[in-house]
């Protein structure tokens, strides 16, 4: 048999007896369901095993409470979601809206009544998923890994992944028939987002689907599409006394759809660069190279085509614009956001928002310095750094970097190069 013939059947994913075909995260090497975790869920549960039933008992408020301190999640992250688009749907509706709660490295779901949804990150599966129920006893960890979720949550590029959807949501907040949905993208318009959403703040020029119902299409989109909706808190609308904070604030939301977006990025990209590490000695041994070798072929294919896709997500490229006067937060989130900040020398940080014209001040988001960023391969990690650190210094900047000011992109390498650790040796030179 050729060469090439048997290197092809080396790369192709066979599919099972009965016809179906694996998905690529349950195959070798990252054997998703099968894999025990060792992420901060799995840490928190051997912890806390004596203790898991006094957990358990304590007041619903009290055990998100808890939860949310464990894993370092702010309250003022907090967010609604009225649409019936989660494993809980039959909790959830415009009156008993689900609460989030996220931060860099943990998001927390709660339907008032129901169990807690917790999504963090593990350094080989990526994305990884948990329910907290109050009802189970004994030997049971107080968050089981749950992988149902993946009946929605594998969908995205057939990666474990997160999900933000814009709905069109009836008056009971089930999405209508026939109406579809879509993830929200950094390029996804403003009007189009958060269906199914509650939206508090705003300013006048901001145009939004949240915080409405209907009973057709047309309510959401087209000439008779109902006005954007602004709300200053929730009071009246929904009985905040069940929830922690009153308000669905615009900012954290703008910054939840950044970090899913990126946070599926790194998991795609943990996972395809995985798989071809793992099928890198038999390529090597084929093409008659010593077990020293370097990735190379397609194996170094893979890794500079999620390099490229890192950059993007990480520098905010192909985001949508934002209108003059969009904005008008309660502050409570962005002081929250800015108390773990790394600033540089001159007082600058990649955690600096600028709720003006874009998220951020320096467009590379703060989940460059993420567990699920620094657990990429080493080989990943660095080539994605070196091209990051030459693209920001190159004058005439290539277009990948174009979107970028010549000031924005000296003062990103600079709080860069004073803040992220493990820089590879290559990095300004």
């Amino acid at each position: 048999m050729p060469p090439f013939v048997r290197l092809l059947l080396l790369v192709v994913v066979t599919a099972p007896a009965d016809g179906q075909q694996a998905e690529p995260f349950e195959e070798p090497p990252i054997r998703y369901s099968a894999t025990p975790a060792t992420d901060r869920a799995t840490a928190l549960n051997a912890a806390h095993r004596a203790r898991a039933d006094a957990i358990r008992a304590l007041p619903a408020r009290q055990r998100l409470r808890w939860l949310l301190d464990e894993f370092k999640v702010p309250v003022e992250s907090q967010l609604f979601v009225f649409s019936k688009t989660s494993l809980q749907r039959d909790l959830i509706t415009p009156e008993t809206p689900r609460v989030l709660y996220f931060s860099d490295e943990a998001y927390v779901g709660w339907a008032p009544a129901g169990a807690f949804e917790v999504t963090v990150f593990d350094p080989q599966l990526g994305a990884t998923f948990y329910v907290f129920d109050a009802h189970e006893k004994g030997d049971a960890p107080l968050l089981a890994r749950d992988n149902d979720c993946l009946l929605c949550h594998a969908r995205h590029e057939h990666t474990p992944t997160l999900r933000t959807r814009s709905v069109f949501p009836d008056a009971g907040g089930e999405p209508l028939s026939g109406s579809g949905g879509s993830n929200i993208a950094p390029s996804t318009p403003l009007e189009e987002r958060w269906g199914g959403w509650y939206v508090t703040g705003g300013g006048p020029g901001l145009r939004h689907r949240g915080n409405l119902t209907g009973r057709n299409i047309e309510a959401f989109e087209g000439p008779s599409a109902r006005p954007t909706r602004n709300l200053a808190s929730l009071e009246g609308i929904v009985d905040t006394r069940r929830y922690l904070l009153k308000t669905s604030d615009v900012v954290p939301l703008l910054l939840h759809d950044h970090q899913v977006h990126v946070h599926n990025v790194i998991s795609a990209a943990l996972q395809d660069a995985r798989i071809a590490l793992h099928r890198w000695p038999a390529m090597r041994a084929i093409l008659g190279l010593p077990e020293s070798a370097p990735p190379q072929g397609s194996c170094l294919v893979v890794f500079e085509s999620q390099a490229e896709k890192l950059l993007d997500a990480l520098l905010c490229r192909d985001e949508a614009p934002w209108p003059a006067d969009a904005l008008r937060s309660d502050g409570v989130f962005a002081a929250a956001y800015a108390k773990t900040r790394k600033p540089d020398a001159h007082g600058r940080s990649l955690r600096d928002l600028d709720l003006r014209t874009r998220l951020f001040r320096y467009r590379c988001s703060p989940l460059i310095y993420s567990e699920s960023f620094a657990h990429l391969p080493p080989q990943l990690r660095e080539i994605t750094l070196l091209r990051l650190s030459s693209g920001l210094r190159a004058f005439p900047p290539s277009p990948a970097f174009g979107h970028l000011e010549e000031a924005e992109r000296v003062a990103i390498h600079e709080i860069l190069t004073a803040t992220l650790p493990d820089l590879p040796g290559g990095w300004g030179k």
